[in-house]
C-alpha cells in the first residue's frame, strides 16, 4: 500500500511539474522587520513584520507569439501570528496589443494619484478584468469589477515625456452612483522628483497633496503632504517623512515619521518606525 501511495505521489508531482518546466518561474519578495510606536497614550514600542512578502510569478510564450503569465503573492506578518494572506492573484495575456488581465487587477482611477496618497487612496486592486495599452507617450487603462448591484468601472490615461508625467483617472460605482476622480503631475530631474495631485471622492470630499524626493547613491529622502478639503474631514492634514539607505546585498535600512493633525486636536497623532528589509 505504501509503495502504491508513493507511486501515486510521484505521478502527481510529475504532472504538476511538467507545465512549470516549460515556463519561466520567478520567486521574489522581501522580509521587513519594523520597530515602531506612536505618541498615543497606550502606545508601546514593538516589533512587527507586516511588510514581508513572498511573490511567485510565471510566464510562458504561447503559440500565437503572445505571452501568458500568472502571479501569486502571500503577505506575512508577526502581528497575525506569522500567518499569510493571499494577495495580487491574477492571470493575463500580453503582447503588441497590450495587456489583458483577470483576477486582482489595477484600478485605472488611480492614474492621477501620483502624490499625497497618505490620507486616503482613491482606488486599489479590484477583482475583475482590466486592459492596459501603451500608444507612444500615452498609456491607457480600463477595468471592470462585477459586484452584484454595485459594479465598478474605471478608466485612466497617463502621458510621459522625458522626466514629465501627467495622469488622470476616474471610476464609477453603478449601484451607489458615485464617481471618484484623480489628476496629478510629476517631474523628475537628476536624482530629484516633484509631484502634485488632486482627488475627488464624490461625497463633498477632496484632497490635495504634493511630494518631493531626492536620491543619490544608496540614500533616498522623501517628504509628502496631503490635506483634506470639502465637507468631510475638512482641515485634516498629514505630513510624512521618509529616509532610506541601501546597505548592499539586498539589505536596506529606512525610517518613517507620520504627523497627523486635525481641527479636533484629540485626533492628532504622530507615529514613527525604523525598518530593516532583506530582498530576494
Amino acid at each position: 500500500m505504501n509503495m502504491k501511495k508513493s507511486a501515486l505521489a510521484l505521478a502527481i508531482a510529475a504532472v504538476a511539474a511538467a507545465p512549470m518546466a516549460q515556463a519561466d518561474v520567478t520567486m521574489s519578495g522581501y522580509i521587513g522587520i519594523i520597530l515602531g510606536s506612536s505618541d498615543a497614550d497606550d502606545a508601546e514600542l514593538s516589533f512587527a513584520s507586516d511588510d514581508s512578502t513572498l511573490n511567485v510569478s510565471a510566464s510562458h510564450e504561447m503559440n500565437s507569439g503572445l505571452t501568458g503569465y500568472g502571479n501569486y503573492r502571500t503577505d506575512f506578518g508577526l502581528s497575525n501570528g506569522g500567518g499569510g494572506d493571499a494577495d495580487n492573484i491574477h492571470i493575463g495575456i500580453k503582447g503588441g496589443f497590450g495587456d489583458l488581465r483577470v483576477g486582482e487587477v489595477p484600478d485605472a482611477s488611480e492614474y492621477g494619484q501620483v502624490a499625497g496618497d497618505i490620507l486616503a487612496d482613491i482606488g486599489g486592486e479590484e477583482r475583475g478584468i482590466s486592459y492596459t495599452g501603451s500608444f507612444g507617450a500615452a498609456t491607457v487603462g480600463v477595468n471592470y469589477s462585477p459586484e452584484g448591484d454595485n459594479d465598478r468601472i474605471g478608466a485612466g490615461i497617463k502621458f510621459s515625456v522625458g522626466g514629465f508625467a501627467l495622469g488622470v483617472g476616474g471610476a464609477n460605482n453603478t449601484g451607489a452612483d458615485t464617481t471618484t476622480l484623480s489628476a496629478g503631475a510629476s517631474f523628475g530631474f537628476g536624482g530629484a522628483s516633484l509631484a502634485v495631485a488632486f482627488k475627488d471622492f464624490d461625497n463633498d470630499r477632496q484632497t490635495i497633496g504634493g511630494k518631493v524626493g531626492y536620491s543619490i547613491g544608496g540614500v533616498s529622502l522623501g517628504l509628502t503632504y496631503e490635506a483634506e478639503a470639502g465637507d468631510v474631514n475638512d482641515g485634516d492634514q498629514k505630513i510624512r517623512f521618509d529616509a532610506g539607505y541601501g546597505l548592499g546585498g539586498g539589505i536596506g535600512l529606512s525610517t518613517r515619521v507620520n504627523v497627523f493633525t486635525a481641527d479636533d486636536s484629540s485626533r492628532d497623532l504622530t507615529d514613527y518606525r525604523v525598518m530593516i528589509t532583506k530582498s530576494f
